[in-house]
């Protein structure tokens, strides 16, 4: 193979892996170090998270099995209700997120109920619990880092305009910094500590079930409280840790995904 092309060909190569490439004596070689220090610097994350659907200020799974149970009542049919603590886990979800230098990792849990059928005119009323998974990795199948730009804060004002909320200012969620927004009907704190590592704190309107637990990780908010009108969320922040190192939620999340997931 002659020179040139033996250079043309590992620049090609170079740009596909998309593992980033300098000139070193006419040839393309791998920037490790670069690469290395992209993700030495992403930090250990790990957030619970707990919300509740509103519609118009409501709880409407909760107020459907409420007219249910009367409905069954009413026809004199036997019923079957729920324990009062799955009654209170209705139309509501838990968030569960671990990211580190690696990948992320996320399981939200959501809970409505369901009428099972039967061959006699009862009301057999049961939980439905439904568990999602969703996982990312930050490395290339080769194994290097990829890269990840800090977020430029001008688009979490553009955002906010779009979305028609107006900044309030920073503050603290259990010691966690956060930008507050607030619109019309809707008021939320985002998590600012992960600009560096393309996470908005941008108002993010509601998320709830609309989105996997992967979305929490583009812009995490920490508060979010919505008003008596339309459909929205109100989601508080239960923990959050902040840290080094790496996290076996996040292993064993890469291993699936047969990404690398052995400490470096």
């Amino acid at each position: 193979m002659n020179k040139p092309f033996a250079t043309a060909a590992a620049a090609l190569i170079c740009l596909a892996a998309a593992a980033g490439c300098h000139s070193s004596a006419g040839e393309d070689v791998p920037d490790h170090a670069g690469k290395a220090d992209v993700e030495a610097n992403r930090p250990a994350l790990h957030a619970t998270l707990r919300w509740e659907r509103l519609y118009d200020g409501k709880n409407v799974p909760r107020e459907n099995y409420a007219t249910l149970v009367q409905d069954c009542k009413a026809a004199g049919w036997p019923v079957q209700e729920l324990a009062a603590a799955d009654v209170q886990k209705l139309g509501k979800g838990f968030v569960e997120l671990w990211q580190d230098a690696r990948g992320a990792y996320g399981r939200q849990t959501v809970w409505d109920f369901t009428v099972v059928d039967t061959d006699e005119p009862n009301c057999v009323v049961k939980l439905k619990e439904t568990v999602g998974h969703e996982s990312r990795s930050f490395r290339e199948i080769d194994g290097t880092p990829i890269e990840i730009s800090p977020v430029d804060p001008a688009e979490a004002v553009a955002t906010a305009k779009l979305l028609g909320f107006t900044r309030v200012g920073e503050s603290q969620v259990k010691g966690q910094p956060c930008t507050r927004w607030r619109s019309k009907n809707h008021e939320e704190c985002v998590w600012s500590g992960g600009l560096g590592i393309g996470m908005s704190d941008a108002p993010t309107e509601s998320l709830c079930t609309t989105l996997g637990p992967m979305a929490y990780l583009k812009g995490l908010p920490l508060e979010s409280m919505h008003g008596p009108r339309g459909a929205g969320c109100n989601l508080e922040l239960e923990t959050m840790s902040v840290g080094k190192g790496l996290l076996p939620e996040v292993g064993r999340a890469m291993a699936e995904l047969d990404a690398p997931a052995a400490e470096d």
